[in-house]
């Protein structure tokens, strides 16, 4: 990757260190077409490809530019849908290969109702109610986690919860707990744990104490106060900011636990401009212009001051990850894109729709491995801050 360039403190941070490049999610177009018969509904496994393969997903910066314009407006079509279906409902997630938004369904007359909102309908077995349950009763069992279990999650494609594991005696009794008398949930193995990405290295970005990050999004307060909305455990234990050895800010708030993975930090820099651009390195600024969810399967961005800038897809939501030491943090975003120690805190976009910024990850940028994102909308409502939009 290129290296990081440095802050120019005079334009400022809402040239926001690290990410991404910017997309919507294009209109999908609606279809009125009868429903059709029980035969023609596929039942089971909504894509051909697993979950490792699907995190095996990479995106350059102009094939996700592509795939904005066929993803606009999937969220909003997702959130009507969702409300439509009520109880019938098993969740939804974008194929790029089909270039189609896949929603499960228990009930097959809704299959009409699918296709006339212009997406593909899946015959599952369990609905979003009784899997988001199950994981549910995995997080009340979450304090009692063994270090090798890495993270747990809804997987809507697969209909089930999917646990993820280093093989150890003390994650099997864990799993079995887990998976009850049920069917609900199944075991992904992997070798690595999950870790954050801040690191003791100082260097460009930002530094608190001897702790590197990235910056994320710029965000103004309900008087017009100046902020940096970031990862919580970059500014959890509070202290002095600093950029190029300069103060920046102070840190205001850091929640890293169950509640979340995000920080707030306090501009104090007279000659900060917050603006609502990022920075893609090498493709110039981007203009975020909302906060809008994209589902899983959607195309997502981001850059640290460590790996730079790539892109990939939404793995998986509402993801609940054990990163040791008691630190379990529920309500990540679970994407294929690769991290390094200094990118925490970074934002992630899904076309020019602020996603979250950077928590941690498993494996790294030389071992293919993913990361998981705070989402923005759970983090600027609690730290009561709206993020900076054009």
């Amino acid at each position: 990757m290129n290296e990081a360039r440095p802050i120019n403190r005079k334009i400022l941070l809402g040239l926001v260190i690290g990410v991404t490049l910017a997309a919507s999610l294009s209109a999908v177009a609606a279809t009125n077409r009868d429903p059709v018969d029980q035969q023609t509904v596929e039942v089971g496994a909504a894509t051909p490809l697993d979950p490792p393969m699907r995190q095996d997903v990479k995106l350059t910066a102009q094939e996700a530019k592509n795939r904005a314009r066929e993803e606009a407006a999937l969220s909003k079509t997702v959130s009507k849908l969702r409300r439509d279906l009520g109880n019938a409902y098993a969740g939804a997630w974008y194929d790029a290969s089909k270039r189609k938004l896949m929603v499960g369904i228990i009930d097959r007359t809704y299959v009409g109702a699918v296709r006339q909102a212009g997406a593909e309908p899946r015959l599952l077995k369990n609905n979003l109610v009784g899997l988001t349950g199950a994981k549910a009763r995995i997080d009340r069992m979450g304090a009692s986690a063994p270090s090798a279990i890495v993270a747990w999650y809804v997987d809507p494609p697969t209909n089930t919860v999917v646990i993820e594991a280093k093989k150890d005696p003390a994650a099997d009794s864990f799993i079995e707990r887990a998976k009850g008398n049920g069917d609900l949930v199944r075991v992904s193995w992997t070798t690595k744990g999950a870790q954050t990405f801040a690191d003791v290295i100082g260097g460009r970005g930002y530094t608190i104490g001897g702790s590197r990050c990235s910056i994320g999004f710029s965000a103004n307060g309900a008087s017009g106060t100046k902020h940096i909305v970031t990862a919580g455990h970059c500014t959890a234990s509070g202290g002095l900011v600093l950029a190029d050895g300069v103060e920046l800010g102070r840190v205001n708030a850091g929640i890293f636990d169950t509640d979340g993975d995000f920080g707030l930090i306090d501009i104090t820099d007279p000659v900060a401009v917050t603006t609502a651009s990022v920075d893609t390195r090498d493709g110039g600024p981007i203009t975020v212009t909302g906060t809008e969810q994209a589902p899983i399967g959607a195309s997502v961005c981001r850059s640290g001051q460590t790996s730079g800038f790539a892109c990939g897809e939404v793995t998986a939501i509402d993801e609940t990850v054990n990163y040791g030491d008691g630190k379990i943090v529920r309500g990540l975003t679970r994407t294929s894109i690769c991290g390094e120690p200094g990118d925490s805190g970074g934002p992630f976009l899904s076309g020019t729709q602020a996603q979250g910024v950077a928590s941690g990850g498993i494996g790294d940028c030389t071992n293919n491995g993913t990361t998981f994102f705070q989402p923005i909308n759970e983090a600027t409502t609690k730290l009561g801050v709206s993020i900076v939009v054009g």
